[in-house]
């Protein structure tokens, strides 16, 4: 017997499917679930720039606050929630929802270098 195979699907897309509706396969648009971007969103905060002082220089991820500043700005604030912290940079690190395109190499690099950090400094 072979397993069934399925797919992931909103409420609106099944809905239209039990209508009738012929399913297009194309790529997601996220654009209507993404929150407007902030103010923060476009530049470090105060908070996140005294986090990547105190990050020992092998471990800052400065790429990426140049290019992610939100990222950043959410990594600092989750610091000093250590299982918080490592669930979001799992997050960004592995693709759960399929499809998606990832970081360039050296922001990869960088989020791989802040994990290694992190687990490093953790308390057993």
């Amino acid at each position: 017997m072979e397993p069934l195979s399925f797919e992931f699907v909103t409420v609106e897309e099944a809905r239209l499917i039990l209508d009738g509706a012929v399913p297009t396969h194309g790529k997601p648009d996220w654009t209507g679930q993404r929150q407007p971007e902030s103010a923060e969103a476009k530049a470090l905060t105060a908070n996140a720039l005294k986090w990547l002082a105190v990050l020992p220089p092998q471990a800052r991820p400065l790429e990426l606050c140049r290019s992610y500043p939100r990222i950043g700005n959410q990594l600092a604030a989750l610091w000093a929630d250590p299982a918080a912290l490592t669930a979001y940079l799992a997050d960004l690190l592995i693709d759960k929802r399929g499809g998606r395109q990832g970081f360039p190499d050296g922001i990869a690099l960088e989020l791989s270098r802040l994990q290694e950090h992190l687990l490093r400094t953790m308390e057993p």
